[in-house]
């Protein structure tokens, strides 16, 4: 072995000699000693935690904790809530055997109401037979004191088909809750305006030439409208492209991009926005509407496609992609074309490749190349990430200071 690898393997040694484990009363504890104030008289009240609690959380020993005491003490030691969270989790593991102390009743309730197999493919939990922890992210995630408080949702026709396989029920339930939870959280104090949409409903398809800022400024003026829109992804097996709900009265639409085009996150929302004008009446008597492939309920399917015809019609219709097909190769005529129409130009290559099948893979090779290359970065504000869970108050606080005012 060289000279060179001795050095460093001597300076690794000497560093985790000397780097002890983060932990959380090591960082509170560093923390006051930094401020150079006294840790049970000042640090309370500059994080306004009760000692016990606080106590309880540094040390692990304290299971259920108010989640807006992890933004209180991460604020403290300046740290992520993450970060915060994750500490506690190790020094609650510590402490509990938290894969025997969940009893037989809960354990049997978490099974019962949740796949968790597909909690798992979407990183929400890291292990399915880790109760505890489980039982920690869903509550926190849901605003719930405990988990024999969770209840799936009643209503909606997509929840009276009679052969919705459990699992993918057990799956559509969480995503429902979730959305309804939020936005009661929420809370739109707008009154919910029909004419005012209606007036407004010109100027939307404009906004998608917009790719940095149009989906975000469209949220804030549907928003004053009394309409809730939010951005969740749908969960593997439950194949959703966006939800229309109603919830304290007014409408409340959850868009998800299941084809992952930018136009079709538009056509999504047009599609919940014709459901909001023209379904109200039935969606507030079910409590939601869901845009659903699986769906075998004619009434339903006739809707969707009705929906379907008019959000195509009014983003960019087919006599229109008729008309510019044989100049699908110009990329500057298409996008003079587009620019005189009020759409992005991705809009006129997903729909041309849509109507031509789905075999023609050239067409949807240059669909997915037309589309814009920030979608991601686009929907990253928006989006509410099942592989990293925060509490719904934490959600609703951040996006209502950049959208819901």
């Amino acid at each position: 072995m060289s000279k060179k690898r001795d050095d460093r393997t001597e300076i690794e040694d000497l560093l985790k000699g000397i780097s002890p484990t983060r932990n959380l009363r090591d960082l509170f504890n560093a923390r006051v000693d930094e401020l150079d104030i006294s840790a049970t008289s000042a640090a309370m009240d500059i994080i306004n935690i009760q000692p016990r609690t606080l106590n309880g959380m540094l040390d692990g020993t304290q299971k259920i904790v108010d989640f807006t005491n992890f933004i209180r003490l991460a604020d403290f030691l300046q740290l992520s809530k993450e970060e915060v969270f994750n500490l506690y989790l190790d020094e609650l593991k510590k402490n509990f055997d938290l894969t025997t102390k969940s009893s037989p009743e809960k354990i049997k309730f978490i099974k019962e109401n949740f796949d968790l197999s597909v909690l798992k493919k979407a990183e929400f939990i890291t292990d399915i037979s880790d109760f505890e922890e489980i039982e920690i992210k869903i509550t926190s995630f849901l605003g719930l004191k405990s988990i024999f408080e969770y209840t799936k949702p009643t209503g909606g026709a997509a929840f009276s088909a009679s052969k919705v396989q459990p699992k993918n029920d057990l799956s559509r339930s969480l995503w429902i809750k979730f959305a309804i939870n939020f936005f009661e959280e929420i809370d739109n104090p707008n009154r919910y305006d029909r004419q005012g949409l209606i007036d407004y409903f010109p100027e939307i398809r404009w906004h998608s030439t917009n790719v940095e800022l149009g989906l975000t400024n469209v949220i804030r003026d549907l928003y004053k409208l009394g309409v809730t829109v939010v951005y969740l992804s749908s969960l593997s097996s439950v194949h959703l492209r966006g939800a229309t709900l109603t919830v304290g009265d007014k409408p409340c639409v959850v868009l998800t991009n299941y084809a992952g085009f930018y136009p079709t996150l538009w056509f999504a929302l047009i599609h919940e926005l014709f459901h909001v004008l023209f379904d109200w009446d039935e969606i507030k008597k079910n409590r939601f509407h869901l845009s659903d492939q699986s769906t075998e309920q004619l009434s339903v399917i006739e809707r969707e496609l009705e929906a379907n015809r008019f959000a195509r019609e009014y983003l960019f219709s087919k006599e229109k992609t008729n008309s510019i097909r044989p100049f699908i190769n110009d990329s500057k005529f298409i996008e003079a074309f587009a620019k005189k129409n009020h759409v992005h130009p991705s809009f006129i290559y997903t729909f041309h490749a849509y109507d031509i099948g789905e075999k023609n893979k050239y067409a949807w090779a240059k669909a997915k190349i037309e589309t814009p290359k920030n979608l991601e970065a686009l929907l990253d504000p928006l989006e509410i990430r099942w592989s990293s869970p925060k509490p719904i108050k934490e959600y609703v606080n951040s996006l209502k200071r950049k959208y819901y005012n």
